[in-house]
């Protein structure tokens, strides 16, 4: 996941992007990176052993041993520079790929091999980026990705997408995430705001009107309260307790008010970490306080944690990918070239 900008005027808006990706892109040839730049980490429920990671210029890397070691998993794919990715919870194998050019890869044999699934697509959803990508844990095959020109769905796997995004056309949707008890249920995070749908995204409406002064970088839902709901913005971190009705700031203790990810505890939901350009902060009550992890890396683009041991945790940054054993306290660099 990558940072969103508030913007009123779309044409810088899409400048200061291009320009943004342009240096992504630049810097590790010039030297200035030598490690990729980390957007998104995904982890494979069924095999913790597992991990993906999809980086600007180096495109998709695979680890099989929990993030020791990662080799290139890139065959099929003609764009390097992946910003999302998702695991398909129902079939392990297929792994579904957002890049900033190409659009959709789509992935049946974890990875060793990619296509395009962009079949219903647009030229402009490819050139302008797929940010998010979520796969249905009900039903597989069913996919929803969040782009410059809203959210798109698909029904077979990335055969055929079509445009859902009633109530939001021409959002910038950066953020997907689904209602951990009804799949029916999405929450968008867009660059003016946060909207619901409750119909598996045939009409969207916003949750607030006052959230429309936000550029949302990323959504979780409370797994086991799902009437809570936190928010990583452009503004800092916000938390809802009323399914979205209502938002409350809640960033005290977080020295960058830029949020560009979150990550909630699975076992213990009022525990979230919180990434941003400073590092990684953590709440362990629901973002009432907040401290920050020192050691942890700067310019944090993506949070995952071990499926099954919540204390190892990754972090994707613009410095490469960093891992932490003990609920970071500490850290380390892994390598991914």
């Amino acid at each position: 996941m990558w940072p969103v900008f508030p913007r009123r005027d779309m044409k810088q808006f899409s400048f200061a992007l291009r320009t943004l990706r342009s240096l992504w892109l630049i810097l590790p040839l010039l030297g200035c990176n030598r490690e990729p730049n980390i957007l998104s980490v995904a982890m494979n429920s069924h095999n913790p052993d597992i991990v993906y990671v999809g980086a600007t210029g180096g495109g998709l890397y695979k680890s099989v041993n929990g993030g020791e070691t990662f080799e290139k998993s890139n065959e099929g794919m003609t764009t390097y520079n992946i910003a999302a990715l998702a695991v398909d919870p129902s079939l392990s194998t297929v792994v579904y790929a957002g890049s900033f050019g190409d659009s959709v890869y789509r992935s049946v044999n974890g990875g060793r091999r990619w296509a395009l699934a962009s079949g219903g697509l647009s030229d402009n959803v490819g050139t302008q980026a797929v940010n998010a990508v979520i796969a249905d844990p009900d039903t597989s095959r069913q996919v929803y990705i969040g782009t410059n020109h809203g959210v798109y769905k698909t029904m077979d796997g990335g055969g055929i997408w079509e445009q859902t995004s009633r109530g939001l056309v021409n959002r910038f949707v950066i953020a997907l995430a689904f209602h951990p008890k009804n799949h029916a249920i999405i929450i968008a995070g867009t660059n003016e705001g946060i909207y619901i749908t409750t119909n598996t995204a045939r009409q969207w409406r916003i949750t607030d009107p006052n959230t429309k002064t936000w550029a949302v970088n990323t959504l979780q839902f409370n797994p086991e309260s799902p009437d809570v709901i936190y928010a990583g913005t452009n503004m800092g971190f916000y938390k809802s307790s009323d399914f979205g009705k209502t938002w409350q700031e809640k960033t005290s203790g977080i020295s960058s008010r830029f949020i560009t990810t979150l990550l909630v505890d699975a076992e213990d939901p009022d525990t979230v970490y919180a990434g941003n350009d400073q590092g990684v902060h953590l709440t362990s009550n629901a973002g009432d306080a907040w401290q920050f992890l020192n050691g942890s890396p700067p310019s944090v683009s993506a949070l995952a944690s071990h499926p099954e041991r919540h204390e190892v945790l990754f972090a994707g940054t613009m410095k490469g990918l960093f891992k932490s054993a003990d609920a970071g306290k500490t850290w380390r660099r892994i390598s991914v070239k």
